[in-house]
């Protein structure tokens, strides 16, 4: 991902809600970066911690702050201010700029220092684009983080990521969509996705959680190739193909599936933050939110990660981080096989498949030791050489089934996972 600039200190110092914004350091150009770092800035450390009054804490602070910190401030001035920064509940406006989020698009590089960069990691393959990720909390709220699996968010919470492809001038990035998930009143978790315009200067509701057809989408055209982590990431050659913007359904899907055993939002949790923003970074992001206040329980002494012993060079723990950043949300437990890391093995080797909706060919399992060909597994992975149907039995599809183009498979991984399949013994 190349870095944009992380504006948390910014934000903390901030005496006004929605009412400013903050200039950063403008995105970097093809080739710097790294595959989950995805930021510059301060090296992910936060100043100050807010308080229920803005400025508590000061701009030179770490944690503490009048009364537990938290997002900042009163807003001072919310009375004047109409955008979703002042009030987060408000109706979403039909064109992005009218949210109050990118107010100097198409410098994407500033935005308000309410919002909150993060970069989960492992992350989500998204047809080989880079992306960028905020969370805005309500002011003088916090993250109830009683149940680690299950963080308790405010009402008013909402994440934001835009997803950027290379078909900017000279191959620089260039925004495709925005993605919207708000915590509206009752529990209820809203969906929208803005679609930008050929030149980047604003971008247009296309997906209505209020409003509109549920199974709407939109394809578009976009261009993969650049450098991230010292690896190109080149999709169909470097020519266009088509991406598809989800439906308010497919985003639902996934986010409620995930919520059956985890929380909503997905990408911003224990195990996903407990990573650094950049390499240089002193301290994880997940510390680095404790800091500044942004949960109500101390950080636990041995948060969440991803683990495995295996002889194989990190090959078996590299695919236990991917499944889990692509597969998880859905394979938990709740009405499909759990992938989790503790019992992926477990749970695919020499394992049928047990699906309502998936059949494979006789003799297929999950993973078939020795032979990729017949792992379902991998073959749903690598998405081009599903069978054909026998007599309306076999219903294999690619996986995930929504956001990735056939084209699009990530490379790394499913290497790593022919690999993986091929050297177990039969």
């Amino acid at each position: 991902m190349r870095p944009v600039p992380l504006l948390w200190a910014a934000f903390l110092a901030s005496t006004s809600l929605g009412c400013s914004s903050s200039e950063g350091t403008p995105p970097p150009g093809p080739g710097t970066g790294g595959s989950t770092a995805g930021s510059s800035g301060s090296g992910g450390a936060l100043a100050g911690s807010g308080g229920s009054q803005a400025g508590t804490g000061g701009t030179g602070g770490v944690s503490g702050g009048s009364g537990g910190g938290g997002s900042g401030g009163e807003a001072g001035s919310a009375g004047s201010c109409t955008t979703l920064l002042c009030d987060p509940l408000a109706e979403m406006p039909m064109s992005i700029k009218d949210t109050g989020l990118f107010p100097a698009a198409p410098d994407l590089s500033q935005h308000p220092p309410e919002m909150l960069e993060y970069v989960p990691d492992p992350p989500l393959w998204s047809d080989g684009m880079e992306k960028q990720r905020f969370i805005i909390l309500p002011a003088g709220t916090q993250i109830d983080t009683t149940n680690r699996q299950q963080w308790v968010f405010p009402e008013g919470t909402i994440f934001v990521k835009t997803f950027f492809d290379d078909s900017g001038p000279a191959g620089a990035p260039r925004p495709i969509e925005t993605r919207l998930i708000r915590l509206a009143m009752d529990g209820f978790y809203e969906f929208f996705l803005y679609q930008w315009n050929e030149d980047s200067t604003d971008a247009t509701l296309l997906v209505d959680d209020i409003a509109g057809n549920v199974n709407t989408e939109t394809p578009v055209n976009i261009t993969v190739n650049h450098t991230s982590g010292g690896q190109q990431i080149v999709i169909n050659g470097g020519q266009p193909f088509e991406h598809t913007l989800p439906s308010r359904n497919s985003c639902g899907a996934c986010h409620e599936t995930n919520a059956t055993v985890r929380q909503t939002f997905i990408g911003f949790d224990e195990l996903r933050l407990n990573s650094k923003l950049t390499p240089d970074a002193p301290t994880t992001q997940l510390q680095a939110f404790a800091d500044a206040g942004l949960f109500t329980q101390p950080l636990p002494a041995d948060p969440a990660t991803i683990t495995d012993d295996s002889a194989d060079g990190g090959r078996l723990l590299r695919i236990k981080r991917f499944v889990f950043g692509n597969c998880v949300s859905c394979h938990n437990g709740q009405g499909n096989v759990d992938f989790s890391p503790d019992v992926f093995v477990a749970n695919t080797v020499n394992q049928p498949t047990e699906s309502q909706s998936v059949e494979p060919p006789p003799g297929w399992l999950r993973v078939v030791p020795g032979d990729p060909s017949t792992s379902v597994l991998y073959v749903q992975m690598e998405r081009i050489n599903i069978p054909e149907p026998v007599d309306g039995m076999n219903r294999l599809r690619p996986m995930p089934p929504v956001g990735l183009a056939d084209v699009a498979v990530e490379p790394t991984s499913l290497q790593d996972v022919y690999d993986w399949i091929s050297a177990l013994p039969p």
